[in-house]
């Protein structure tokens, strides 16, 4: 707790945080992990968060009222989000990088009606924006664009729809 302390400037914003410290540690944990499932980096979220109220520790009235538990909340939320976010990006291949091998005796054909279906099974939504950045080479600003999203918007929704995809090509039988 020294270090976040140590980032603050007056003994009453101190005080303050380590007041928000006691109080919502144990919730902080229990929010990041619930969004990460990984008690090691739930408890890199949490730190990160702590960093973040202790930069914007002004923002704080009150240590023990609903407002700073929801601001609490939602900034573990956020860094959590994130961490998960990256976390899957590091762990999925891009979509143009799959290599379906399928179990089937032609499997260019099959493999190939294999993945229309499973398109077709996508929602309009994640059809448009899957076609939109793989085959008409859009990037994430240019679609939030055409679309009114924001360029994480676009990305999470991207990211869902290839896991969506996915699954949907496993039940077709195709290995991705």
């Amino acid at each position: 707790m020294l270090i976040y302390l140590s980032m603050i400037e007056g003994p009453e914003d101190r005080n303050k945080f380590e007041q928000i410290y006691v109080r919502y540690r144990n919730l902080m944990f229990y929010v990041a992990n619930r969004i990460l499932n990984d008690a090691r980096e739930a408890e890199d979220a949490v730190h990160d968060a702590f960093v973040r109220i202790a930069e914007h520790i002004d923002q704080v009235e009150e240590p023990d009222c609903p407002k700073t538990k929801g601001f609490v909340v939602i900034i573990v939320e956020r860094v959590a989000l994130n961490r998960l976010a990256r976390r899957q990006r590091r762990d999925t291949l891009p979509l143009e990088d799959w290599t379906p091998s399928a179990r089937q005796e032609n499997p260019a054909v099959e493999e190939g009606e294999a993945f229309s279906r499973a398109m077709a099974r996508l929602s309009p939504r994640y059809r448009e924006l899957l076609l939109l950045k793989h085959w008409q080479g859009f990037s994430d600003r240019e679609i939030g664009n055409m679309l009114s999203m924001s360029q994480s918007n676009v990305a999470r929704t991207l990211q869902r729809a290839k896991e969506k995809l996915r699954d949907y090509l496993r039940e077709e039988g195709v290995e991705v």
